[in-house]
């Protein structure tokens, strides 16, 4: 941790308060770094599409997810085990190649187009799944599924059956039984579920740059930029920082109030 973690975050940290002139680091300590990145228009609007994006994927791989993880908690038992490798599974195949698959499916010829062109839903392809916060949003969100499932199954898995069988006993409908028990039970996988895929999406770089196509920035394409074309490392690194520090506040609030719930 110390060598491979906090030591680069430290130098980068002291990097963030430099500046670049004539493509040269210059070691002044200055706050620029920062304030650019909410009050430069490119910087900041990166920043809040990133977030719109990683909210999106976020709050999609949850409602997905949830009813997956149920089922495979509650309504499989027997193949629980092959089940969950299903789950897994994606994980092995290369992360460049399902982005890519999904350009193909995405695509003005792709599956999705040529599938609504033949149900007579559209007349023409639909040119904005491709190559917009929309595409990003769903390649995020089919990528990082996977980890929202698990939390969840995880939390389930651990309901006793008693308590619904309980609850139906009294006169509680089905709504009324995942509503009043299933749900509030079930919040710290949801919670863990959510800050996750929302945390690793907020930094993803490979999926907005395949099906983006780099029309509307992102936070880490904006930080990539910022080292590529312009060679300005600290700026950069302050972006990072920025990036860095939001996560981490996140991953703690979670950390807090999943033990509140434990704990009640």
């Amino acid at each position: 941790m110390l060598v491979f973690f906090l030591i680069p975050v430290l130098i980068l940290t002291v990097y963030s308060f430099w500046s670049v002139e004539n493509f040269q680091v210059q070691r002044d300590f200055s706050f620029d770094n920062y304030t650019a990145i909410f009050t430069k228009p490119l910087l900041y609007k990166a920043f809040l599409l990133s977030l719109r994006v990683a909210f999106f994927s976020s709050f999609g791989a949850v409602l997905l997810a949830f009813p997956f993880a149920y089922f495979i908690a509650k309504k499989v038992v027997k193949y629980q085990s092959l089940a969950l490798l299903a789950v897994i599974v994606p994980f092995w195949t290369s992360f460049i190649l399902r982005a890519y698959a999904w350009r193909i499916l995405l695509g003005p010829n792709g599956v999705i187009n040529q599938g609504l062109e033949a149900a007579g839903l559209i007349e023409e392809p639909i040119g904005a799944l491709l190559y917009s916060p929309t595409a990003t949003g769903i390649g995020l969100l089919y990528v990082y599924l996977p980890l929202a499932i698990l939390p969840i199954y995880s939390v389930l898995e651990r309901l006793p059956d008693s308590l619904t069988e309980a609850a139906a006993d009294l006169g509680a409908s089905p709504f009324q039984v995942f509503r009043e028990v299933v749900l509030p039970l079930s919040m710290p996988g949801v919670l863990v579920a959510g800050v996750f895929t929302f945390v690793f999406g907020i930094g993803e770089y490979v999926i907005p740059a395949l099906l983006g196509g780099g029309k509307q920035l992102l936070y880490a394409e904006a930080i990539v930029l910022r080292i590529n074309a312009q060679q300005d490392w600290p700026a950069a690194a302050a972006m990072a920082i920025v990036l860095m520090v939001l996560t981490f506040g996140m991953v703690a609030l979670l950390g807090r109030r999943v033990r509140k719930m434990e704990l009640f």
